[in-house]
């Protein structure tokens, strides 16, 4: 596996300047993967489903998965990255998220999505996740999280986000 980001496929891109007006520092950046999902129908139906993996410092324990819809806006799913490494291996998560190898593919890692008004059985390509893994090690290793998170601009950023989208109390 590539030590160097750019050597795996990464797509890195600085954040924009006016984030750093915001307190952030210069050094954050995201790194973006493209990755091959087949999504799973429940009447077993294999659709092929473009898929882009993405790494932002400034939040440094978690992924994005982002499933290109047809005709759609992408649908987004956050989850810890330590989760995503352990799924790689051995059955991993509950309730909304859950990950594990193939039982008869080692190069295929299943994902289980789900929501209240539905569910996503997805199969991934072992290699390319680890490759990703990898790139965002190389940028924040693990057990080192704690050193990119910026809780002021954190707790900033969501008491300046839209009210809308917080759970009624």
């Amino acid at each position: 596996m590539p030590s160097v980001p750019e050597e795996s496929g990464c797509r890195r891109s600085r954040l924009p300047a006016e984030d750093a007006g915001r307190g952030l520092p210069p050094r954050h950046s995201v790194h973006r993967h493209r990755a091959d999902f087949t999504l799973r129908s429940h009447l077993g139906e294999a659709i092929a489903i473009e898929t882009n993996l993405s790494y932002d410092t400034r939040d440094p324990l978690a992924v994005t998965l982002s499933f290109q819809r047809a005709g759609g806006q992408p649908a987004e799913w956050v989850l810890g990255r330590d989760l995503l490494v352990e799924g790689l291996v051995f059955p991993v998560g509950d309730g909304d998220v859950r990950i594990h190898p193939d039982d008869e593919d080692p190069g295929l890692v299943w994902i289980h999505l789900e929501v209240p008004v539905g569910r996503a059985e997805l199969t991934g390509c072992c290699r390319q996740l680890a490759a990703f893994i990898g790139c965002t090690a190389a940028v924040v290793p693990f057990g080192r999280e704690m050193e990119w998170m910026e809780i002021d601009a954190s707790i900033a950023r969501l008491f300046t986000e839209d009210c809308d989208d917080l759970p009624e109390s």
